[in-house]
């Protein structure tokens, strides 16, 4: 590979870090477990702030 997709690679999992951080945040969790989690599983961490944001939101919102 080369060192630009090596970059793009970094800069979009860096992005959604701060996307999950910012999310956990807001819900009232740990954002900084929530930015390194986003780093390292960036898909993955995505479906689970969904599904547990999902759970505890109220019908009807």
């Amino acid at each position: 590979m080369q060192a630009e997709s090596y970059a793009s690679i970094s800069l979009v999992a860096f992005l959604f870090g701060i996307f999950c951080a910012y999310w956990a945040q807001t819900t009232k969790r740990s954002a900084l477990v929530w930015f390194f989690l986003g780093v390292f599983f960036a898909p993955l961490t995505g479906l689970l702030l969904l599904a547990k944001n999902a759970r505890e939101r109220p019908r009807g919102e």
